[in-house]
């Protein structure tokens, strides 16, 4: 099969668009290239004005990673991460296909209000869910915090998978029901193959989302040995000084899971994104 490719802009557009793209990866990736060469800085250079450090210290890596056990930090928000999404794509990808291929009574007006989960914020939920987290015996828990970001996290990526089964002829479920399939076996053994696109961009953005996550982990989360990545380098913060060197160490390793996920998940996302873009 030929790959898939996003129509191509007018011709009097594209310097337009070269030069936007080109001032947009500036104004993302400055930050990022900030970042990095602060974390070579030595503690006394890092409040000196320059962008590029005069003696580079590799060693900061290191010495964040052990002075603020990034280990024990990286396994909780791998645990509460890794985790979330599974049980999100599981769940949602079940959702989307009952909204679209099984027929019942209401299935629109539940659809809408699953959809609320879109506008509202994580913020406005924070005192209510610290309430009901207390109340199930789920508060300073990472079960509890996962268990959070998958219900965040249904919306929208129920959304992503409906749009994609949407696309998908009525007749071949029809035809797998006539063979003898049950729907789970539809879902999983005919539509999830089908659904790669679909489930690599919930991936990504479920993973990003979570693994970044902050307000909701300083609400949940009490005990510093269950802190995730986000808290844990937080916590390093002090109130009139810090080694923002190791800090901007340990924020560059904490983006690596991110980068690595997108760098493997990037063929089938953007072949899922020209996908929905051919069929829109």
């Amino acid at each position: 099969m030929s790959e898939l490719a996003l129509p191509a802009a007018p011709r009097k557009f594209r310097p337009a668009l070269t030069i936007g793209s080109l001032l947009l990866s500036i104004v993302v990736l400055t930050p990022v290239l900030w970042i990095f060469s602060l974390s070579l800085k030595t503690s006394r250079e890092t409040l000196r004005p320059g962008l590029l450090p005069t003696d580079p210290q590799p060693g900061n890596y290191v010495e964040a990673w052990n002075r603020y056990g990034l280990g024990q930090l990286f396994l909780n928000s791998a645990m509460v991460t890794v985790g979330s999404v599974i049980v999100t794509v599981m769940v949602s990808m079940s959702a989307a296909y009952a909204f679209t291929k099984i027929p019942f009574k209401g299935s629109e007006a539940l659809f809408s209000l699953l959809l609320l989960g879109v506008v509202i914020p994580p913020s406005a939920l924070v005192v209510p869910l610290l309430i009901e987290m207390r109340y199930l015996g789920l508060y300073d828990n990472r079960a509890g915090l996962a268990l959070v970001y998958v219900a965040f996290g249904l919306p929208i990526s129920t959304l992503v998978f409906r749009g994609f089964f949407a696309t998908i002829p009525g007749e071949l479920v029809e035809a797998a029901r006539l063979d003898g399939c049950t729907e789970l076996q539809i879902l999983w053994r005919i539509i999830a193959p089908m659904a790669k696109g679909a489930i690599a961009t919930v991936v990504i953005l479920m993973f990003l989302a979570n693994w970044n996550e902050f307000i909701l982990a300083l609400v949940l989360l009490r005990n510093a040995g269950g802190f995730t990545l986000t808290l844990g380098i937080n916590a390093q913060l002090g109130q009139y000084t810090s080694d923002y060197h190791l800090i901007a160490a340990a924020s560059m390793i904490a983006a690596l899971p991110v980068f690595l996920v997108y760098l493997v998940l990037q063929r089938q996302f953007e072949r899922g994104v020209a996908e929905g873009a051919l069929k829109s």
